[in-house]
């Protein structure tokens, strides 16, 4: 009889003391496991990084927002737009869908929507296209990122067509291969980091910042992300490059969701759940996890000592907050206010401007905080459409 890995066979006495050894081990196991659950391996927090976390909580309350530019250019009329969508049926891509359809018909433009579909079948592709044979004289990308789409995207180049982006990132941007940039609209709509990278590594880092500030930098957490999207990769590793620096923090689960796998999230945060009870942590880096399976799994485990962070203030997620159960933390992103942004620096490039960045934020919301009247979005603490059309003389 042999062993895994190739070994000799053992005598009834070795056994019966190799036997003996792991139940000793199993239950040492079991002794650690039942200490304080928000201990990590005996680490500890320096006061230093739980004064920083707490310092970058109480900025987040009030969200750091900023007016947008107060000079443009003046509307370049009769403008026809194509929004691109990743996907229609995501909650939060509709609504941005409609603030960009709102900001152009605001300039006098037409705006139409195509629904990407998931990529199914090359939607993104497909779309770009059917806008470059409808002549359109803009597009706009809504978490399409280029290197999908990047020979469609070319070929609009070439026709004369703007490209411009809500939340997706450029060919020359590491996660797409780094080559030549394509769009002559980046996403700019950012108050606190010049790049999308920047805004969405700034925003996982704030998440990190709200577990070691709420914990006092004692955590054991489940983590998940969203897989194979750049904006997901920033996300995670502003949240796991901050954690390391919390001794007594420790990601005991992780949950890595790729846009093929949302159908059965619940069932992956499910088994993952069930499989560290120790976790007093969860963290979702999108608030549609939510909508798709993780809120009713949260409701369904019924841990009431969980703290429970999410993302960017959706109006299902700002309701789960409402309810006190599963979800309690997001952090709210004007949609409305992106969307005025991208299009100010489509007109502008139109007229052969650089575009200017805009002052959007990201504001933490919990039961006491920033909370929308039930049954409205999340909009910001800012008047950016009266901003904006005063800055276009309207």
């Amino acid at each position: 009889m042999y062993f895994p890995g190739g070994g000799r066979r053992r005598s009834p006495k070795t056994l019966l003391i190799i036997s003996s050894l792991v139940g000793l081990l199993a239950a040492a196991l079991v002794a650690c496991g039942s200490s304080d659950s928000r201990r990590s391996g005996g680490g500890t927090t320096s006061p230093q990084v739980i004064a920083e976390a707490s310092r970058a909580v109480e900025r987040a309350y009030t969200g750091g927002y900023t007016e947008p530019p107060a000079d443009a250019p003046k509307p370049v009329s009769g403008k026809d737009i194509w929004i691109i969508s990743a996907w229609q049926q995501v909650h939060a891509l509709v609504k941005q869908a409609e603030g960009v359809s709102e900001a152009a018909k605001v300039l006098g433009w037409n705006a139409r929507v195509c629904d990407g579909r998931n990529n199914e079948n090359g939607g993104w592709t497909g779309c770009v296209r059917q806008a470059t044979a409808a002549k359109a004289d803009g597009i706009v990308l809504l978490a399409v990122d280029c290197a999908p789409v990047r020979q469609a995207l070319v070929e609009a180049g070439r026709a004369g067509i703007k490209i411009a982006s809500y939340s997706g990132f450029d060919c020359d941007d590491p996660t797409q291969g780094g080559s030549t940039a394509l769009f002559d609209v980046p996403a700019q709509p950012f108050a606190a980091a010049p790049t999308l990278a920047g805004f969405y590594t700034s925003l996982g880092r704030l998440r990190a910042d709200t577990v070691i500030a709420k914990t006092e930098g004692k955590a054991k957490i489940v983590h998940v992300s969203f897989q194979d999207v750049a904006m997901g990769d920033y996300m995670a590793k502003g949240f796991t490059d901050r954690i390391a620096a919390c001794g007594g923090c420790e990601i005991v689960g992780s949950v890595k969701v790729s846009p093929a796998d949302v159908p059965v999230i619940r069932q992956k945060f499910e088994t993952t759940l069930l499989k560290n009870p120790q976790a007093d942590v969860v963290t979702v880096d999108i608030d549609h996890f939510f909508v798709a399976g993780v809120q009713q799994a949260l409701v369904s485990a019924n841990r009431p000592e969980l703290m429970v962070v999410g993302g960017e203030c959706q109006i299902e997620n700002v309701d789960y907050i409402r309810s006190g159960k599963g979800q309690q933390i997001c952090y709210g992103i004007s949609v409305g206010y992106r969307a005025y942004t991208t299009i100010d620096a489509l007109n502008r490039s139109f007229q052969g401007k650089r575009p200017v960045p805009g002052g959007v934020g990201i504001q933490l919301v919990d039961e006491s905080h920033n909370m929308p009247a039930p049954g409205a979005e999340y909009v910001g603490p800012m008047d950016y459409a009266g901003l904006y059309k005063k800055a276009w003389n309207l």
